[in-house]
């Protein structure tokens, strides 16, 4: 039913207060997630695009310095130049190099490095800015509630808070 009367006065300050506190936490957040949706160059030659987004979340396949080292213990020792010009021992070299890469130890330390070459060249930096976003969104949720908790205890609870009165009705 259409009653005039009974209509509330708009206070149009309080109206554009919460339109404020609206576009300042939308900015808030947006600043906090940048890090996170914004695109970067990763590599040795800074030519692989990464986003955070998408490649923080990627299992990280690499291997410790222990690990390849033990890997490649297996692997022949380098021909000194006398031995590289005699055909025979440059065969056995070749043989055992062979031998070697067959090992699945020395496979799996290839793939690795394979991989942090490749497609592994943005999950560190992508899970560090993933980190970046987490703290600021965290910083800002905390800052909001102190400002809830604050306004809701300087107003002693008078059913007016951070977003305006209380919109519930008494039964007086």
């Amino acid at each position: 039913m259409f009653d005039p009367e009974r209509d509330e006065d708009h206070d149009s300050r309080r109206f554009l207060w919460r339109l404020l506190v609206v576009a300042t936490l939308t900015v808030a957040v947006c600043a906090a997630l940048y890090p996170s949706v914004t695109g970067f160059a990763a590599g040795s030659d800074h030519q692989t695009g990464c986003l955070a987004i998408r490649d923080g979340w990627k299992r990280d396949r690499t291997m410790s310095d222990a690990e390849l080292a033990a890997a490649y213990a297996a692997m022949p020792k380098a021909l000194t130049q006398d031995e590289f010009r005699d055909p025979a021992a440059v065969a056995r070299f070749r043989e055992q190099l062979r031998a070697a890469e067959a090992l699945p130890e020395v496979q799996q330390a290839n793939a690795a490095i394979d991989w942090a070459d490749g497609p592994g060249t943005c999950v560190r930096a992508s899970r560090h800015r993933l980190l970046l976003s987490g703290i600021g969104l965290f910083a800002l949720a905390a800052a909001c509630g102190g400002v809830v908790v604050a306004t809701s205890a300087t107003r002693g609870r008078r059913g007016s808070g951070v977003l305006g009165p209380a919109t519930g009705h008494s039964s007086t």
